[in-house]
């Protein structure tokens, strides 16, 4: 990081530290929705992007999603197929049942893209599926 703590971290109280590290990042933090709004809608107006879950899912599957965004909070009582991309009907009760989203965003991270979980007000697109991907050169409705 360009910017970092200057103190050793052992004088500080926990909640001390804490606050001082929550300063350094809060304005990077700030600063990549607003950057991931651009890139989305670049890839939007080359048809790089989407915000349908079924259209993510199968391109998740197939390696074909560099950045997911994931809403905060947001869960879908569904379960992904690693393979297929294809989502099926879950109970969320089930200890074995995951979360649609939570499912997702680690078959991008295991294929090698990159997961960010955002706030709602944050999330491109109009959906409301709470999943938004983009992959720079490969179209994602192939």
């Amino acid at each position: 990081m360009a910017k970092g703590l200057t103190i050793n971290p052992d004088v500080l109280p926990i909640d001390e530290l804490r606050e001082r590290a929550w300063q350094v990042l809060d304005p990077q933090y700030q600063e990549q929705p607003a950057e991931l709004a651009d890139q989305f809608a670049v890839a939007e107006s080359n048809e790089l992007r989407s915000d349908d879950l079924a259209q993510v899912a199968r391109a998740a599957a197939a390696g074909r999603v560099a950045t997911l965004l994931i809403e905060f909070e947001r869960h879908i009582a569904s379960r992904l197929d690693d393979a297929t991309g294809r989502a099926g009907v879950a109970d969320m009760s089930h200890p074995q049942v995951d979360d649609l989203l939570d499912d997702l965003g680690e078959l991008v991270g295991k294929m090698g893209g990159q997961v960010l979980v955002i706030p709602a007000e944050q999330m491109p697109g109009r959906t409301g599926t709470g999943a938004a991907a983009c992959r720079y050169g490969i179209e994602l409705n192939h």
